[in-house]
């Protein structure tokens, strides 16, 4: 059978799945429940990949032996994030507060906005949708970076699930 022929039916019927799975709640659970490492490396891969530009330029030196938790409100989930050897290392991905130099807070749906440079980083935090706790100074360095990402870096695959994700809470709200 040919794949291709298949490849319309195959969309039709994963979406509307994948748009389910794609909650906070739902990304929450799907997370904590799978392995630690599994999730460290995933997150790992995704962020050294899209940030390799700046990575390169010497942008994520500032994190050596510091860390920087992301928490993303919606789906209570905390994301630990250091740089070393050349490399963004993930420490945590848990439903837990753990410490941290600092943490930048922010929902999901505003967390994408940010990566696809869809809003302003600046504008969200005047707005009081993300926010800095510990050392300011390290997370608007960090908020900075993110803002010089080059969304086309990003994978297609976690484009399409971005995509599906922002249409489920576009339809929600």
């Amino acid at each position: 059978m040919n794949f291709l022929a298949l490849k319309p039916t195959l969309e039709n019927n994963i979406t509307p799945l994948l748009s389910k799975l794609l909650s906070p709640t739902a990304i929450t659970n799907m997370a904590t429940k799978m392995p630690r490492v599994l999730n460290q490396k995933i997150t790992e891969k995704l962020l050294n990949t899209a940030f390799a530009e700046q990575i390169q330029d010497g942008d994520f030196d500032f994190l050596i032996e510091r860390q920087l938790q992301i928490e993303l409100i919606d789906a209570k989930l905390f994301i630990g994030v250091s740089f070393n050897q050349g490399q963004i290392t993930c420490n945590h991905f848990s439903a837990e507060n753990l410490s941290a130099d600092a943490t930048l807070s922010i929902k999901i749906f505003d967390a994408i906005g940010l990566v696809q440079q869809q809003v302003d980083p600046d504008t969200l935090f005047f707005q009081r949708r993300l926010k800095i706790r510990g050392d300011t100074e390290l997370a608007h360095h960090v908020k900075n970076t993110i803002d010089t990402l080059d969304p086309t870096v990003i994978p297609n695959f976690l484009v399409k699930l971005i995509g599906l994700y922002k249409q489920r809470i576009l339809q929600a709200t």
